[in-house]
């Protein structure tokens, strides 16, 4: 079974059991996951698998006519993608027949006569067909802008469309040791994020430190050198993203900001910083009640765990890496600082969707988002969840532990009935990396939620 895809892969079986050509798209970031996707789908069913490799479309065309031909035990011959499409076509005339292309985006990255013809097989001579073409993608801009925009020359019509985002932390933890501690699943997800080919690398028996260390911070670390080249690699100039990504790792996250560590003029940076939020490698956020495009309050973050680590711990030492010197020598004292502020905010956020979705917040949210009075307040920003109809709202606070007597809790949570004071209903929630006192625990009521980081995992 592949972990965090159930959903997607029984939608898929529904589109898979109706009737027509189907063309479905299943794309994300490297290692997302897709290929283990179209393998699990794939299983058992009348078809063709064919893996695209980083070769020329002559080459590629070998290699699927090879595929084709075991599959029809036949030596079959194609001069042109347009032949193969047409041969392609005549097993899908009556039974349902599966086309599964894995890598679909580079196939037809560098030569996009391959996507016409594809295009032009697909509308015309599959058209009336049982057909069912599954794609999976990377290269998600690309596959974005020129394989489903509706404005594309190539795009096709009413495409079946599946992103792969990376796992949530809940799911993350499915794909790591059993024996591990709520607290360290926690802090592998914050490192590592949710790609499940890295959450693989994690040994059991091993400490939290020495896995990083293994996975990360040698020379021969499987995510040494491999982060920003999967990322980066549909990008020319990668000198300039780099500079911009190793400078939101340092925390620089304001447009002032990143000019100022960069060197790079404001419009060189708004220039990049949009490819890369294209791109997805980037997210924007802005507080809970401003329209993102005209807030002025908006962050800038690295999507990616694995990269942000990357930019963060892994680019600044390398030449000691490399010479096998060690690096992070506080080790825990540095992981506990990176950790406790924004990712465990990312934790919380996804802890409160998941109930949302559920039902078992106190209401059922329209939106949840994180939320910061000014930029200085960032760093401290709180999570809110609102329904805007019935005028509830939930203020959500993250912190390592929570250390003040409850009279002082309390009277700092009081400070919220100050913030949107359109909302009539009001509720508040804590979040805590350590366990929490027994005088704050003894403050829990039907107004008041407390979560530890072992209630995340509950």
């Amino acid at each position: 079974m592949v972990i965090g895809r159930e959903g997607k892969l029984d939608s898929m079986e529904k589109n898979w059991n109706s009737q027509g050509a189907k063309f479905v798209v299943v794309y994300g970031s490297h290692k997302s996951g897709k290929t283990a996707v179209l393998s699990e789908f794939s299983e058992g069913k009348r078809g063709i698998f064919f893996s695209a490799e980083r070769l020329n479309s002559f080459m590629n065309l070998r290699l699927f006519e090879k595929a084709v031909s075991e599959f029809s035990g036949e030596e079959e011959d194609f001069p042109t993608w347009k032949v193969a499409f047409k041969r392609i076509g005549e097993f899908a005339k009556d039974e349902r027949f599966l086309l599964a292309i894995d890598d679909f985006a580079d196939l037809v990255f560098e030569d996009g006569t391959i996507l016409k013809d594809f295009r032009n097989a697909f509308e015309n001579e599959w058209r009336n067909g049982n057909i069912f073409v599954l794609a999976g993608c990377g290269r998600v801009f690309f596959t974005e802008t020129e394989i489903l925009a509706e404005n594309s020359a190539v795009s096709m019509r009413r495409p079946v469309i599946y992103k792969l985002e990376e796992l949530d932390y809940l799911d993350s933890a499915k794909l790591l040791p059993k024996e591990l501690s709520a607290k360290d699943k926690m802090k592998y997800y914050c490192c590592i994020g949710g790609v499940p080919e890295y959450l693989n690398l994690v040994e059991g028996g091993k400490s939290f430190e020495e896995n990083i260390r293994k996975i990360f911070l040698q020379k021969n670390s499987p995510l040494f050198r491999e982060p920003p080249m999967l990322f980066l690699d549909e990008l020319r100039e990668p000198e300039f993203y780099n500079s911009i990504l190793f400078a939101l790792a340092k925390g620089n996250q304001r447009i002032n900001e990143i000019v100022a560590e960069t060197g790079e003029s404001s419009t060189k940076v708004n220039k990049y910083l949009l490819t890369l939020l294209q791109m997805q490698i980037v997210n924007r956020d802005v507080p809970f009640g401003e329209e993102n495009k005209a807030s002025r309050k908006g962050v800038y973050t690295i999507s990616s765990k694995a990269l942000a680590f990357w930019f963060r711990f892994v680019l600044p030492n390398k030449t000691a890496i490399s010479s096998g010197k060690p690096v992070l020598e506080n080790f825990e004292e540095e992981i506990e600082k990176y950790i406790e502020g924004k990712l465990f905010e990312q934790v919380c956020t996804q802890y409160m969707l998941r109930k949302n979705k559920q039902g078992m917040l106190p209401f059922l949210g329209s939106v949840i988002s994180g939320y910061w009075g000014s930029l200085k307040e960032y760093s401290e920003a709180k999570i809110v969840a609102a329904n805007q109809r019935n005028r509830q709202i939930l203020f959500a606070e993250y912190r390592k532990s929570f250390s003040e007597s409850g009279e002082q809790l309390l009277s700092r949570l009081r400070k919220n009935d100050k913030i949107f004071t359109e909302y009539w209903e009001r509720f508040d929630m804590l979040f805590s990396i350590e366990p929490f006192p027994r005088e704050i625990r003894n403050l829990e009521n039907m107004k008041l939620k407390l979560v530890d980081v072992d209630g995340l995992y509950k």
